[in-house]
């Protein structure tokens, strides 16, 4: 009876979607979310067992509210198990392995106090895949950049040490599922610019721009070590949900919202160094853009399911 309920719900706030007026539509743009979507969720978060593929449809369609978007991620991204009875014991056990590998670089003198959350992520991570090496080494290997980034943008909208360690990874690992597959999506990026702006994307071609940007550290980190932690969690959201295909649209909202002072400056240094960290006051404003464009080409009518390992993109290109 709640699954069909659940079902009904999400059918009519779906519905409603479709249908919204301007108020509704202004407030989603800014992630604010009405009462039918909370009651849809509330809904989905009570069915028992989870039902994975409805919380990533939600992720897809709506704003998911700040409340719920950690235990979201940890239940699609695969941290916790679909029965709730069991949720207490998976995490015991996640925190238990994260103590260990933690107690282990110590003894290892390789972590102490002082270190980063984004250091601590990735030599724990490579402990654990057995990747670690003897001696210390520059964080130069972009795949550790990646890590890095994902960590470091985690652990300033999560307080708990075992939450950002197990979702940076899975985020992690999602990405690098996706690692051959970016330079089509970097090309993508530059096609889908050039038909929103020519006159931008002309500016940057002629600067022989696209050689030199760090497109693919950009998807391979989702984002993470340019975009404020704040705004780049929205986007997670739709990533989560299955689209991938949504940092494609967030590469084109970042040159078209920075075009004017993109086309003031002639030299790729300067336009380079520009983009390496966006203001943090521009973050919802390029937000905002990339999601309109990825509805726009449809990304929001995509059907989200489990059954594949990448959780595959279907979204019209």
């Amino acid at each position: 009876m709640l699954d069909v309920l659940s079902n009904r719900l999400l059918q009519a706030t779906v519905k409603m979607s479709d249908e919204r007026n301007f108020r509704t539509y202004y407030y989603k743009k800014f992630g604010i979310g009405g009462v039918e979507e909370k009651k849809s969720i509330e809904i989905l978060l009570n069915e028992h067992p989870l039902n994975v593929d409805k919380l990533r449809q939600f992720c897809l369609m709506f704003p998911v509210p700040a409340k719920y978007r950690i235990y979201l991620w940890k239940v699609i991204l695969g941290i916790l198990p679909c029965g709730q009875g069991s949720h207490d014991f998976v995490m015991d056990q996640r925190k238990q392995q994260y103590n260990d590998l933690l107690h282990a670089l110590k003894l290892m003198r390789r972590v102490d106090n002082s270190t980063t959350a984004g250091l601590l992520v990735l030599k724990m991570y490579k402990l654990e895949t057995g990747m670690l090496t003897f001696e210390e080494q520059e964080l130069v290997d972009p795949d550790d950049m990646a890590l890095f980034s994902i960590s470091e943008a985690l652990s300033n909208i999560e307080e708990d040490d075992i939450n950002v360690y197990w979702i940076a990874k899975k985020f992690y690992e999602y990405f690098l599922k996706w690692k051959e597959p970016i330079l089509s999506l970097t090309e993508k990026a530059v096609n889908s610019l050039k038909k929103e702006d020519a006159k931008i994307w002309q500016h940057l071609n002629q600067h022989d721009m696209f050689s030199i940007l760090p497109l693919r550290a950009w998807f391979l980190s989702g984002f993470a070590d340019i975009l404020p932690n704040t705004s780049m969690e929205r986007i997670w959201d739709k990533v989560v949900g299955g689209s991938f295909a949504v940092l494609v649209h967030v590469a084109v909202a970042i040159f078209l919202t920075f075009k004017r002072p993109l086309l003031s400056m002639n030299n790729r240094e300067s336009m380079l160094k520009y983009l390496s960290k966006l203001p943090e006051d521009s973050g919802d404003v390029v937000v905002v853009k990339a999601l309109d464009l990825w509805q726009q080409h449809g990304g929001h009518q995509m059907v989200a399911r489990s059954d594949s390992p990448l959780f595959s993109d279907r979204s019209p290109s």
